[in-house]
């Protein structure tokens, strides 16, 4: 079950990723001015856009059995949170895949001043089209090994050609490596109206059933794939997400900008209304390659 695919989306657009500024007026309402040093933790509340912030990535690096000497993928990136959280709680190395050179950017800096850069390498590209690593050393340096692990939080709805997508990332793997995806999915057909708020509003362009997701994973080449619905979790937390969004309306302009807290309050506020209609859920997807 799918709703109809559409063209790659202006993801700049996004009310998630506008007003980027926000990062350094957090960082200032600490203290800190732009490029200095900063404490991991003290990040966390700024660089962890997906649900359940580090205890989700501490659970990928569980399920995937990460250690210091991993090599990880992250597609999608944005502006580094997971992949810094995994180099500094696991001691692996990531590379953090994200399109938008914007976000990229401000990744790149944090890393640096969260003395991460020897650990986190940020690439900054499109998925389906940024070199990967088959065989000997291709132009980004990848060597034949592959990496033992790939994440991604949420990014890979934004893609319009998942099945090459997933092609792509099975090749990139050392054989026995690890997939671990968390990612919105179809309950039930969209309402034109909230397939309008998913395509404008959260640049959904491919949110497919958790059956086809599964599906397109087993297509690409990956074996013990295994889905879980996320939805009883999600769903609540993203209502409950939005009404602290709201009580926390005077608090959160004060630092970051009114423009800032009605971006994401309207971000908020469709994804809420998406889980509400019973058509959006939530799914984890964990595989590997033979």
């Amino acid at each position: 079950m799918s709703e109809p695919k559409s063209e790659s989306p202006d993801l700049g657009a996004m009310p998630l990723y506008t007003n980027l500024d926000r990062v350094e007026r957090g960082l200032a309402a600490l203290g800190i001015g732009p490029g200095e040093a900063v404490r991991l933790e003290q990040l966390f509340a700024l660089d962890q856009w997906h649900y359940r912030g580090t205890d989700a990535v501490r659970a990928a690096a569980e399920a995937l059995g990460l250690g210091p000497g991993s090599r990880v993928l992250d597609v999608g990136a944005g502006i580094g949170g997971p992949a810094r959280y995994l180099a500094h709680a696991v001691g692996c190395h990531v590379t953090a895949l994200e399109l938008q050179p914007e976000l990229h950017a401000i990744g790149v800096d944090l890393t640096a001043r969260a003395g991460l850069a020897a650990r986190v390498t940020h690439l900054c590209g499109d998925a389906l089209e940024v070199a990967l690593p088959t065989a000997g050393f291709d132009a980004a340096g990848f060597d034949a090994a592959g990496f033992d692990a790939i994440v991604s939080w949420l990014a890979i709805l934004h893609i319009a050609d998942r099945p090459r997508l997933l092609a792509r990332l099975a090749r990139a793997l050392r054989p026995g490596g690890g997939c671990f995806v968390e990612d919105l999915c179809l309950r039930a057909p969209f309402a034109p109206g909230d397939l309008a708020d998913l395509r404008g509003v959260v640049c959904g362009v491919t949110v497919t059933s958790l059956e086809d997701y599964a599906a397109d994973f087993r297509a690409a080449g990956f074996v013990e794939v295994a889905a879980t619905d996320l939805t009883p979790d999600w769903a609540p937390y993203a209502a409950d997400r939005l009404a602290q969004w709201r009580q926390n309306h005077a608090a959160y302009a004060r630092v970051h900008g009114e423009a800032a807290y009605a971006a994401q309050e309207r971000f908020y506020s469709v994804i809420a209304g998406l889980y509400d209609s019973g058509s959006l859920g939530g799914v984890r997807l964990k595989a590997r390659v033979p």
